[in-house]
């Protein structure tokens, strides 16, 4: 047959293209959308026969074809060259994709432009993810295109089926790669801990081998429950060893061959729901080792956990490199963390080992400005089968210490104030651990908290008893302060004040020391008073005693009594000496306070009287008669003066009458003594007739109490 007068008359074949399907981000209306590449032209199989006179068009189309295969090839040659290394499909996988608010599952990812930011959203809304800092999730692919984040399901998610999407923003484009959790229902039920196996085998390997598998914890009822694992081999460990979950949980089971004889080994990983009295679950876990190679780098241990806080960083662990072949080897090592941030470090990070020889390196966390929540990453060494170390991290929210009230003040009158307390609670988001010390201004050793130091899990409360010593304390104020530390060196201040004063207590003021009185024999002194006061801040009820027979001859107007503060009662002495000798009369007055156990000091008044002696006049006769006429005008009769007291008598006369007189009208007379004197009587001038008179003898001396004597005399003038 002839060739087709043109191409149009060729006979049209089937043609198919095959390419791996990707969401390829654009800028239109919905933001997504999936194209595939123009496909790859056939290959014509047969050709229809044409005239001959049409084959002369043949060697044309051939030329031309060629020449638009060389462009083409040009074009793509160009392509690919200024173009990233192609990258195998993306896989994007969440484990566990079953689970419940609050869980928290591992978002791994393979196959992603070497290097590049990813960043995550979910559903269709396009909202991102956020993370324990309410900030877009960020991760970064590592040389190999691989990432790992851990991502919590957060309490606005709801029941059902929930699209996660990677987004890949490299240079070349922006792909989208999604993979899909359910979010189950919440349970009341009690928590159940359920295994997705009960065996896992990890198949064969060399000697120095590190290997790792996911393995799914389940909660086959509700609420939350709490895990713990422990291995009963050494070369087998699980990481993390512990979590918390509502409805499933991830841990890494890790085996390592080092230096383990070529021979098959099982293990058993016990799994315990803490806070119950479920029964343990096992774990069987199979591998089998092979004949090692003659060098190989062992790295124990080939999994490590830590716990922090964004305030404290956990403590440093270590890695033991050992070199078991008989060759020397350098190594190096890497760190790649989920996340991309640079909270993972080794140091040394490079070193060289001798045949049979081993070092350690030192791992360290930085935690501190992390959010709260779970962290894994791998230490990657290069040397002898290039082992790798698995690091998970847990950041709990750190505790937070309230202590209330914020500062305290007692006050001591005479005693102990009553103990006060402070309220201690923890309102951050994880546990922690406190404990008080002591400081006074003084030195002093009066501020006394119990208990010192104590546990507060997340919500938790206590109270702590405040004590104060005052005993010992002169009055004035006394400052302190407790200090409570807690999470790594974080600390709460709580100042404390003390005022020490004297108790209210009355005190006893007097206004006399001393009654002094002075009193002839005989007589009684005029009474004289004292004020008792109320000094002091409380009521004085007080009371009066008298030495000895006191009260006989020292009276007093009244024996008790109460005052208020700053007030006062008069009290008066009476003497009662006037059948005293002479002398001095002595008694003290005691004023005291009658409350029972009072420390009120007493306050005395000494009383004095002084009974001095006297002079006392005695006369011989107490009348005497006189007769005269005209003849006899005159005549004089004797009388006796005498002094019979105990003092001089300093005497004198005096006559109611002219007409009667005395020789000696005043003198001396020392006591026993006596004196004759004249008196006289003249009536030269008198009429005749009757006529009578007094001659009184007194004493001298002024305000004495010496009684005058008296002498009637009678004159008959006939």
């Amino acid at each position: 047959p002839g060739l087709p007068r043109d191409l149009s008359e060729s006979p049209t074949l089937p043609w198919r293209s095959e390419t791996t399907a990707r969401e390829l981000k654009t800028n239109g209306r919905n933001g997504e959308r999936r194209y595939l590449p123009a496909p790859v032209p056939a290959v014509t199989k047969a050709f229809r026969e044409k005239p001959l006179l049409q084959r002369r068009y043949v060697p044309t189309l051939l030329t031309i074809s060629c020449l638009i295969f060389l462009v083409a090839s040009s074009l793509l040659a160009y392509a690919f060259i200024n173009k990233k290394p192609a990258q195998e499909s993306q896989v994007l996988s969440a484990i566990p994709n079953q689970l419940r608010v609050n869980d928290t599952f591992t978002l791994a990812g393979k196959g992603f432009g070497l290097n590049d930011p990813i960043a995550f959203t979910h559903d269709q809304h396009s909202d991102p993810i956020l993370d324990g800092n309410g900030r877009p999730l960020k991760a970064q692919a590592d040389d190999t295109g691989v990432f790992s984040v851990q991502i919590m399901v957060p309490l606005n998610w709801t029941v059902g089926q929930h699209t996660i999407h990677a987004i890949d923003s490299g240079k070349d484009q922006t792909l989208s790669v999604l993979a899909n959790i359910t979010v189950e229902q919440s349970s009341l039920a009690p928590p159940q801990l359920q295994l997705s196996n009960s065996k896992l085998d990890f198949g064969a390997s060399i000697p120095g081998v590190v290997s790792k598998k996911d393995f799914i914890l389940k909660n086959a009822g509700g609420r939350q429950l709490t895990w713990q694992a422990g291995s009963d081999q050494a070369w087998l460990t699980v990481s993390p060893n512990t979590g918390t979950f509502s409805g499933s949980g991830t841990t890494q089971v890790v085996v390592n061959s080092g230096a383990l004889a070529p021979q098959s080994y099982s293990g058993h990983i016990t799994f315990i729901q803490r806070g119950s009295g479920n029964q343990p679950l096992t774990l069987i876990v199979t591998m089998t080792v092979k004949a090692a190679p003659p060098a190989s780098l062992i790295i124990t241990p080939v999994s490590l956990t830590y716990s922090g806080t964004p305030n404290q960083n956990p403590a440093d662990q270590v890695i033991t490199l050992q070199n078991t072949g008989g060759q020397p080897l350098d190594w190096s090592s890497s760190v790649v963390t989920g996340d991309g941030a640079s909270w993972l470090s080794t140091s040394p990070a490079k070193g060289h080992l001798a045949a049979h020889t081993s070092k350690t390196i030192t791992v360290s966390i930085q935690s501190q400005q992390l959010a709260p929540g779970s962290y894994q990453g791998t230490i990657n060494f290069k040397g002898g089968t290039n082992p790798a170390v698995t690091v998970a991290l847990s950041v709990a929210a750190p505790g937070n210490l309230i202590a209330s009230p914020p500062s305290l003040s007692f006050a001591s009158v005479g005693q102990n104030p009553a103990a006060q307390s402070i309220s201690l609670q923890n309102s951050g988001g994880g546990p922690l651990d406190w404990s008080v010390t002591v400081a006074t201004v003084d030195g002093g050793h009066w501020l006394n908290p119990s208990p010192t130091s104590g546990h507060l899990e997340m919500n938790q409360a206590a109270n702590v008893a405040i004590n104060i010593n005052a005993a010992a304390l002169t009055p004035q104020s006394y400052q302190g302060t407790l200090t409570f530390t807690y999470e790594g060196g974080l600390t709460k201040q709580v100042p404390v004040s003390l005022s020490v004063s004297i108790p209210p207590a009355p005190a006893i003021g007097l206004n006399q020391s001393s009654l002094n009185f002075t009193t002839m024999q005989g007589t009684n002194p005029a009474p004289l008073s004292f004020t008792i006061s109320n000094t002091g801040n409380a009521t004085l009820n007080w009371a009066i005693t008298e030495d000895q027979n006191g009260a006989t001859f020292a009276h007093l107007s009244a024996t008790s009594g109460s005052l208020t503060p700053q007030k006062s009662a008069s009290i008066t002495v009476t003497p009662n000496a006037a059948q005293a000798n002479v002398g001095t009369l002595t008694t003290n007055i005691t004023v005291a306070d009658s409350d029972a156990g009072s420390r009120v000091f007493r306050q005395k008044v000494t009383v004095n009287i002084v009974v001095q002696g006297k002079p006392q006049i005695t006369l011989s006769a107490s009348n005497m008669n006189f007769s005269q006429d005209n003849v006899i005008t005159e005549s004089s009769q004797l009388l006796d003066i005498s002094n019979t007291g105990s003092k001089t008598l300093n005497w004198v006369t005096q006559s109611s009458a002219s007409w009667l007189s005395v020789d000696i009208p005043n003198g001396t007379l020392d006591p026993g003594k006596d004196l004759l004197i004249n008196v006289h009587c003249n009536s030269s001038s008198l009429v005749p007739g009757t006529y009578t008179a007094t001659f009184v003898v007194r004493d001298n001396d002024s305000g004495t109490a010496v009684t005058s004597q008296t002498l009637a005399v009678t004159l008959v003038v006939s």
